[in-house]
């Protein structure tokens, strides 16, 4: 599917995309992902085990494009109903939009969160990952964990450095998966200006303020 871009607009639906989701397959999944990869160091002879992510089936996720306010059951969100525009990938130092960084997973986009507690030097390594990679999201988010690694429809817990070997094993595993309809669609030219300004548009243009609360 190519891209597509989002006309700005700022009244009604203030938003738009020419797609239109409505079925998605995947089967669920909890416990014990095995992924064969070479991550942080590791040899690909030595796959890395993904413990404890959560999934939920795509089928089960609404995916329609709605107004304000939006809200979740997963914080980070992993899926539903969600903006119309999407946040650009990269790395932010500020919270970005949610329902746009939900946009962005239905993409196949993987967002990765880091918590006040992470160390400077954490974060310096998420910068260079966004930098290495421009299907990741990076940005802060308020929880407890430093690290959370969510997808479309999955989310790994409990990382508690940016060079734990699980973090490139969840990209491996989840970056553009394939049974998502948009897998690969832009993840760039809508709202966010890394790294310091998640809510405008590259010419500056402010997102409405009802979509910020």
């Amino acid at each position: 599917m190519s891209p597509v871009r989002v006309p700005w607009v700022l009244n009604t639906s203030s938003f738009e995309t020419t797609t239109n989701v409505t079925t998605m397959k995947r089967t669920a999944m909890f416990g014990f992902l095995l992924v064969g990869v070479a991550a942080c160091g590791e040899s690909a002879s030595e796959p890395v085990v993904l413990s404890a992510v959560e999934t939920t089936p795509l089928i089960e996720i609404a995916a329609n494009h709605v107004d304000p306010p939006v809200s979740f059951s997963t914080r980070p969100s992993t899926g539903g109903d969600h903006y119309p525009f999407w946040m650009n990938c990269g790395f932010y130092s500020e919270v970005v939009i949610e329902g746009a960084a939900t946009h962005s997973l239905e993409h196949g986009a993987v967002w990765i969160t880091y918590g006040e507690s992470l160390p400077d030097a954490d974060v310096d390594a998420l910068e260079a990952l966004a930098t290495a990679n421009p299907r990741l999201l990076i940005s802060p988010y308020d929880h407890d964990d430093p690290i959370v690694l969510s997808a479309w429809g999955a989310q790994q817990r409990g990382i508690s450095s940016a060079t734990a070997p699980e973090i490139a094993a969840f990209i491996d595993a989840w970056l553009d998966n394939p049974n998502l309809i948009e897998a690969g669609a832009s993840c760039s030219s809508a709202v966010g200006i890394p790294p310091n300004d998640p809510n405008s548009l590259a010419d500056g243009t402010p997102v409405p303020e009802e979509f910020l609360s």
